[in-house]
This record gives C-alpha cells, structure tokens and sequence, in this order.
C-alpha cells in the first residue's frame, strides 16, 4: 500500500470518526438545548405576552403543552382561570424578513377576541435597522387587536398594521407571524382549551 493510499485511509477514517462523535455529541445535547432555548427565548416572551412575572399563578410555563395538529407539533402556553384555558400564546413563524424568517410569540385572550401581547422570539435582521421592530414600543401596536375584523397585514399592502419606518421586511414577517397566529387560534378556539385541560388532568 502506497504512502499515499494510507494517508487516504487515515484522513476517511478521522472524518468518519468525528462526523460519528459530532452526530451522537449533538443527539446527546438536544434535549439541553430545547430545554434552555424554552427557558431563556420562549420563557421571557410568554411572560412578556402575557405582562406577569415567572412567579405568576396562573403559571402559563408550567401549564405548558404540545399537541400535534395535522402531522405537525405546536407549542402552547394556556392561562389558566378558575381551572379553565381563557387565553392562549403560541410561537410561529413569519416569512418575509429581510435576511430571513422571523419567529413570533403571539398570545391571544379567548374572553375579549383580542391580542394581549406580541414578542420576536428569533430573527436575523440587522441591527439598528430591522431589529427595531423587536422593540416592546412597536409590538404593543399589536396589543388589544380583535382578531376578528383586522386585517393582518402591512398597511402598505391593505392591511391594519403600521410598519416600522425603514424595515418594511421585517415588519412584514412579524405580521405574517401573528397572522398565523390568529388564524389557528381562530380555527382550533373550542378545541385549544380541550387539549390545555387533558394535559393537566394528564390524559
């Protein structure tokens, strides 16, 4: 076997031993990583949604759930009232951006039909420009919207929305977002509440 051939052996064989550790090392941290994303990205936004400290009684991180709904899992954070779901946040995700999608956490109060908060829980704007539109100032827009008889979009493009001056992309991903938001909440109202009460009873 030439010098050559055995440095071609050995170098396969290295490559293949860390594309084998890599892989196993990144199963391993999976769960770590989903587990501190849910603490220190979607944790902040759902208090911030829902305006209440992490000590808050109604607990919307510890009522926490997935459910899966036509092959595709979603996350959801109920308030809980009295024993009953009266609100809901979930995260989606906005196209548009201007360097990418935009990951929004939306939360809507069943009782008044309206958006009780808005937060950007992931993007990759630029800063200064398109990262204004993560600002609570602009997102509070968003605060006591019906979520039926708004229009979800830019108003630019017909819609109810203000941009933000100069990131017109971005803006739109965060409607985009909150626009699928609303639209499953509208579509599964009755059912989100079911599905919040037999994660607690633990069926």
């Amino acid at each position: 076997m030439s010098e050559l051939v055995k440095m071609f052996v050995v170098l396969t064989a290295i490559c293949l031993l860390s594309s084998f550790a890599l892989t196993a090392l990144n199963r391993g941290l999976a769960e770590q990583i989903a587990s501190q994303e849910e603490f220190y990205v979607r944790g902040p936004a759902v208090l911030a949604v829902y305006g209440i400290e992490l000590d808050d009684p109604h607990d919307p991180l510890g009522h926490a759930f997935t459910a899966e709904v036509d092959g595709q899992p979603w996350r959801f954070y109920p308030w809980i009232e009295n024993g009953t779901c009266t609100a809901v946040a979930m995260e989606t995700v906005g196209q548009g951006g201007y360097s990418g999608n935009v990951s929004v956490m939306t939360a809507v109060d069943f009782t008044s039909g309206e958006i009780n908060g808005v937060r950007v829980t992931g993007h990759s704007e630029t800063p200064g420009v398109g990262t204004r539109v993560a600002e609570p100032s602009y997102l509070r827009s968003y605060s006591g919207l019906p979520i039926t008889g708004t229009t979800f979009r830019l108003q630019t493009a017909g819609g109810d929305i203000a941009a933000v001056s100069g990131a017109t992309y971005t803006s739109t991903a965060v409607v985009d977002g909150v626009s699928k938001a609303v639209q499953f909440i509208l579509q599964h109202k009755d059912e989100i509440p079911k599905w919040a009460a037999e994660n607690r009873s633990g069926s």
